[in-house]
């Protein structure tokens, strides 16, 4: 019996994608920091990742290239 995949269009199932989400418009020291996160390099890449994916949401950046 041969076990498959079902695609589905529940985004948490794993067969299509969500809608995106987007953060609220940052206060000027909010994106300060953030870019600072991401300038300086952090010790953490959680902390990196998330920093850029916060300007990118903020910015209005759909991530496509």
């Amino acid at each position: 019996m041969a076990v498959g995949c079902a695609v589905t269009s529940d985004p948490t199932a794993g067969g299509a994608v969500a809608e995106p989400v987007r953060v609220r418009r940052l206060t000027d020291h909010e994106g300060q920091k953030l870019q600072q996160i991401v300038r300086r390099g952090s010790t953490s890449s959680v902390r990196y990742r998330r920093a850029m994916m916060l300007l990118a949401s903020a910015g209005g950046g759909t991530g496509s290239g």
